[in-house]
């Protein structure tokens, strides 16, 4: 079966909402002109049993969640989102998206996550300049349709390898027929702004950005198998603003070792591979992800590696699932360069702050009660496996912070909906 553009098996009324929503829209001979609306949302609600800090959910960049600021949250995962598509001519179409949701700038807001011009040159080659989601994950180009994907939260150890969700520049795409199965190839440049909360709360947001960002992305799809693998290289500027202060006194004693350990100007790497198996009556996922620095083991944030493996198995509209899902971080870099003990002392600090290693468990069950509805209950135990105490939580207790060991339980419940 053919994925369409969708990693779920379609049920009634999908394949035309993929057709519309989807990030890469399918190459085909002539586009449909004149104009075509849709739109997606969810409607989630998050409860998680511990105090100690807030789960902000698999976008990462809201400043407040559920736990230590409210035990039941709609803010980690809702969001309504609606897409114009317009096409200009057989071979020309334009797609606008606007997505509201709960933000870093603590309020819900409406952000432009697609505006975009596709030129076919035929039914297999393509042309985008514009802004449009960035090929970083296995469900890139339809990640922020909850609906879409099968389970109601995409596991965190993977998803939150990287917040961003759309970049500005190119993509040029080719597909291919080989026998019964296809290959589409994509390559990109451009450049991804991104902006999250500071795990700080009195202190600014954080933001950075990609610059000559290049991507290539290779898809194989075959009846129910496909496989994926993107690969991202570029040039991190990063500005923490809660870790500016020190580092400006450590550019002021030595500037050379300060410049090494800043997130300014460094190269960095993004890799991803993912499978689905889908043959109908059950349903098999894996992903895989790797990020390098260019610095290695000098650098003040570690290289990571994150997977899951996901199953369900259907039963008529009900399908429950499990997952399976791990983050693994280098060990911190020590810094001992600086003269003052306090400066040492807090990039030692910064640094294992970045030593976000976690599993979880998740089980939940999903129910497509009605067409272009679904109804997700699911389940995660999360174990933090971080010597330092480093986790995805914000908003954190400095009285009681997180622990290597401990467990903390998130609840979801959500409905997903295309129109």
């Amino acid at each position: 079966m053919k994925h369409s553009g969708c990693f779920y098996r379609p049920q009634a009324g999908l394949l035309l909402a993929c057709a519309l929503l989807a990030a890469a829209p399918p190459l085909r001979a002539q586009v449909q002109e004149g104009l075509k609306l849709s739109g997606f949302g969810t409607l989630a609600l998050t409860r998680m049993d511990s105090e100690q800090g807030d789960f902000k959910g698999t976008f990462g960049d809201v400043p407040l969640g559920a736990g230590r600021s409210q035990q039941l949250s709609a803010k980690p995962d809702s969001r309504l989102a609606a897409q114009a598509n317009y096409g200009f001519s057989e071979q020309l179409e334009g797609v606008a998206q606007l997505m509201v949701r709960y933000t870093h700038l603590n309020n819900y807001r409406p952000a432009l996550e697609m505006l975009n011009l596709q030129y076919n040159f035929d039914r297999n080659n393509s042309l985008r300049a514009g802004r449009m989601p960035h090929p970083f994950f296995l469900a890139s180009d339809y990640r922020l349709i909850g609906y879409a994907n099968p389970f109601a939260r995409a596991p965190v150890e993977v998803h939150l390898q990287s917040i961003v969700t759309h970049s500005d520049g190119l993509q040029l795409r080719h597909r291919r027929s080989v026998g019964d199965a296809s290959v589409t190839l994509q390559m990109g440049y451009g450049v991804a702004n991104y902006a999250g909360a500071s795990k700080d709360p009195h202190s600014a947001e954080d933001k950075g950005k990609f610059n000559h960002l290049i991507s290539v992305d290779a898809m194989y799809e075959s009846n129910a198998l496909m496989f994926r693998l993107v690969h991202n290289r570029g040039i991190s500027d990063y500005e923490s603003n809660s870790i500016l202060p020190l580092f400006t006194r450590a550019t002021a004693e030595n500037p050379t070792l300060a410049d090494e350990l800043s997130l300014l100007n460094k190269r960095v790497t993004f890799t991803g591979l993912g499978a689905v198996y889908d043959p109908g009556e059950f349903l098999l996922q894996a992903e895989y992800t790797w990020i390098r620095w260019g610095l290695g083991e000098r650098s003040i944030v570690p290289d990571t590696d994150a997977f899951y493996a996901m199953g369900g198995w259907r039963l008529g509209s009900l399908m429950p699932y499990g997952i399976y899902a791990k983050r693994r971080t280098a060990a911190a870099r020590i810094v001992t360069g600086f003269t003052s003990p306090a400066i040492n002392a807090g990039m030692n600090t910064f640094a294992a702050q970045n030593t976000q290693a976690q599993h979880s468990v998740s089980l939940g069950l999903r129910w497509d009660f009605r067409a272009n509805m679904a109804l997700k209950l699911q389940w995660d135990r999360i174990t933090v496996d971080s010597p330092a105490g480093a986790s995805y939580l914000i908003n954190l207790n400095p009285l009681d912070s997180p622990k290597q060991g401990q467990q903390f339980h998130v609840l979801g419940l959500n409905l997903d909906f295309v129109f």
